[in-house]
């Protein structure tokens, strides 16, 4: 108990004045035992990395990397010599191994880095259809059951409960496609000292990752690599993919890996487009725009996304959905 207290009051920054009063009283073991204790749990977790990404049999592409950028301060409040308030501008991601019931339900010839290449190349001709952005019948007769859920659901917590149970609207919309909900397999990549905020912090980026995937440049790019990250570190990878074009040589021109947005940059990009859209402005009192759901409710409505919380912004939308409902059935 007591080394496990210590590495936790570490990694949250403890002092080593009050870890040392705490290690008096028995709570926690001295820092340097965890300091020893991280160490070899760093030298585990890179083994465990290097395992990870080894090539496996009949598997033609690499696990997922997810990579995003951080900034860490330390803040120091009593300034001297050579103890000034810092800043680290870094990078840190992990590699998702898909689960083996999902590999199983797919055709791994089709995953190949030969058929990513023949389909990039089937783009140009690619014909875009309106079909393609509308909905079918299905999916038609689906939102209409979420849209009656969520009226059920307003009507039952605000107004009234239905006499019966039997044949009345469930509250909870119908699932679209549920996925497997078992643990994640990642593994975590050790924080790299370049931001990916530049064309040239991309590439030092993806030198750091191959350096600790314990694979060779030419094993690295010789199988298709699928990364997740947001919009402007995709946009930087692009720019260094364009500087080394034309180059004949997979590890430099980085063909084989295959940048998408990640869920959750997705979500948010799209959740805070719709949100600004309706919010309208706060500053005029004839606008009748979102906000006034949220001064009605006592909520801050000076911004759309305060503080770029995503927890936050979504539970406003809520909110605000909820009582557009509830002024409408009333």
């Amino acid at each position: 108990m007591q080394l496990y207290n210590s590495i936790r009051f570490v990694a949250g920054g403890l002092s080593d004045q009050l870890n040392d009063y705490l290690h008096l009283l028995g709570i926690t073991s001295s820092r340097q035992t965890a300091i020893r204790a991280l160490t070899f749990l760093s030298t585990c977790a890179a083994r465990d990395l290097r395992n990870a990404m080894t090539p496996m049999a009949g598997v033609p592409v690499g696990p997922s990397i997810c990579i995003d950028n951080l900034d860490m301060e330390q803040r120091v409040h009593a300034h001297s010599i050579g103890h000034r308030t810092m800043m680290f501008h870094g990078s840190w991601g992990y590699i998702h191994h898909p689960h083996p019931s999902l590999l199983d339900s797919l055709d791994l010839s089709e995953l190949s880095l030969k058929s990513y290449y023949e389909s990039l190349q089937k783009v140009s001709s690619l014909i875009i259809q309106p079909s393609m952005f509308l909905p079918t019948a299905d999916e038609d007769l689906h939102f209409e059951a979420v849209l009656k859920s969520q009226i059920a659901r307003v009507m039952r917590h605000y107004i009234a409960e239905p006499s019966t149970r039997d044949g009345s609207i469930q509250i909870h919309p119908p699932s679209i496609d549920p996925i497997d909900c078992s643990p994640p397999n990642i593994k975590m990549l050790k924080l790299m000292d370049a931001s990916d905020n530049s064309a040239e912090g991309i590439g030092q980026v993806i030198e750091s990752i191959i350096s600790q995937s314990g694979l060779t440049a030419e094993e690295f790019c010789s199988r298709l690599q699928v990364m997740d990250g947001d919009l402007g570190t995709i946009q930087n990878f692009n720019s260094l993919r364009a500087l080394r074009t034309p180059s004949a040589h997979p590890e430099h021109n980085l063909h084989n890996i295959s940048f998408q947005l990640g869920a959750s940059h997705t979500l948010w990009n799209i959740a805070q487009n719709i949100l600004t859209a309706h919010f309208g402005d706060p500053t005029k009192t004839n606008d009748l725009g979102a906000w006034h759901y949220l001064h009605a409710l006592g909520i801050p409505s000076d911004k759309a996304v305060p503080k770029k919380d995503f927890d936050q912004m979504i539970n406003n939308m809520e909110k605000i959905h909820e009582a557009s409902i509830f002024h409408c059935l009333r």
